[in-house]
């Protein structure tokens, strides 16, 4: 027994090591340092098991993971923001597990080290990710993360994660914006902040989940969609407004023209990031948001795509690279504030 615990104390010590740099190198939340130094003392007790007399380290680390555990499950819940399994309704507990921004930092860290995320496109990628997670826990405190659920192969076309953010304004809304996510799963951050452009219209937001890959193309994403909209349309929504951010926004392109619901108006895109030159010419209004020095999802085919979209196009371009939406934050909300409030006009003024 001895012998089995000194061996799994020979693992978990580097593990608990790293979790505690990164932990430092993050500014971690204080349930990240809780899970942390837990591990590290666990880790202790292991690996001097064979030479302590006295019991009790380990359970001492795994008590204090535990109650950090535990007390995520019971606090953690948005303002407004919620994280809903669907169509059926419910939520998966391990999604408060883990504080969206100790992850996030901690993955973007790892991507930028190891050279999978161009230095031209994420200069401010760090900070500006960094103010966003600050300013969403300034207005809605500890929330769940669908994150967790993707990373753990839990995403069906019949059970998936979504984020819901209903406009504070309206109880009863009859327009949605529906936001596909991008490579690497749903983050809520990202529905978040297109919340505070679709509260204009007292929309309420809603950012359903694929697989880490984002690949909103495949049976599974198109599956989802449809799932999606005939949630909404239960709900008594009867416009919507289809966004998708990189991959979502390649996503967003290619389904416009496949996806419907008789009781449902599309009334425009929002390809942020993101948009695929074999989707069909876009039928309805399309504002595409992109930034200028975008190497991952390269500039000139998104400006030959908004070209050939013609009159219907609103094209909006910043100064900054793929993470556009994330440094550039106010511009693009901006933006994207104005082009909701102009397209849902003519139904403000029936009312």
């Amino acid at each position: 027994m001895k012998l089995v615990a000194f061996l799994l104390g020979v693992v978990a010590v580097p593990l608990s090591a790293l979790l505690l740099v990164a932990a430092v190198a993050i500014g971690a939340s204080a349930s990240a340092w809780g899970y942390a130094l837990g591990l590290a003392v666990a880790s202790a007790g292991l690996i001097t098991m064979p030479w302590r007399r006295r019991r009790g380290l380990t359970r001492a680390g795994l008590g204090l993971m535990l109650l950090v555990a535990c007390a995520r499950l019971l606090l953690v819940k948005g303002q407004y923001l919620d994280t809903l399994r669907l169509p059926e309704g419910g939520r998966r507990l391990a999604n408060r597990l883990l504080e969206e921004r100790d992850g996030t930092l901690f993955v973007a860290r790892l991507l930028l080290l190891s050279g999978q995320l161009p230095r031209s496109d994420t200069r401010d990628f760090l900070p500006a990710l960094n103010s966003a997670f600050a300013r969403m826990a300034a207005e809605e405190g500890p929330i769940a993360t669908p994150a967790i659920a993707t990373w753990l192969g839990l995403q069906s076309s019949s059970d998936f994660d979504a984020v819901v953010i209903p406009p504070q304004d309206r109880e009863r809304p009859e327009v949605a914006v529906v936001a596909l996510h991008g490579y690497a799963g749903n983050f809520a951050v990202y529905c978040w902040q297109l919340s505070r452009s679709a509260r204009a219209i007292s929309a309420l937001t809603v950012c359903p989940s694929v697989g880490p890959a984002g690949d909103w193309w495949s049976p599974q994403g198109e599956e989802t969609l449809k799932h999606t909209l005939a949630w909404l349309e239960g709900r008594g929504i009867r416009r919507v407004y289809l966004a998708g951010l990189s991959n979502g926004g390649l996503g967003a392109s290619l389904l416009a023209s496949r996806v419907s619901r008789p009781g449902v108006e599309l009334r425009g895109l929002v390809l942020i990031s993101g948009a695929s030159k074999r989707a069909p010419t876009p039928r309805v209004p399309t504002l595409i948001v992109q930034g200028k020095h975008d190497s991952m999802m390269p500039t000139p085919p998104i400006r030959a795509f908004a070209q050939r979209t013609g009159p219907l196009a609103t094209y909006f371009e910043v100064n900054s690279g793929h993470f556009a939406f994330l440094d550039r934050h106010e511009a693009c909300e901006r933006a994207i504030t104005q082009w909701l409030l102009q397209r849902e006009a003519p139904a403000a003024a029936r009312r």
